[in-house]
């Protein structure tokens, strides 16, 4: 069992090494970037006013129905988590009257 975790152990060095020795990438061609437009804020801050974007056009802007719906799924993914953790805690101290503990 140790001969098979010094393997992998040498394979990670060694993939670790081989990108450590890689050259850099180099920069991206200066004439592919665009500046993004300048909007002027009338009320001078930092902070926008309520109400003052843009309503979203597509479905992966902000505010879109993609956002939403992966806020919906993280949301459910911890409440089915916590339901299954505390389901299962209850389960394993259960009183020894009601039988062996299911597991």
């Amino acid at each position: 069992m140790s001969t098979a975790r010094a393997a992998v152990g040498g394979l990670v060095a060694a993939a670790a090494l081989l990108v450590a020795l890689l050259p850099p990438v180099a920069a991206q061609d200066p004439s592919t970037t665009t500046a993004a437009p300048v909007v002027e804020d009338p009320g001078g801050g930092i902070v926008p006013e309520p109400d003052s974007g843009v309503p979203p056009t597509e479905a992966g802007d902000r505010g879109g129905a993609l956002q939403l719906a992966l806020l919906a799924l993280v949301v459910g993914v911890l409440l089915a988590a916590v339901v299954l953790l505390v389901r299962h805690s209850r389960r394993v101290r259960a009183p020894d009257e009601a039988g062996p503990a299911r597991r």
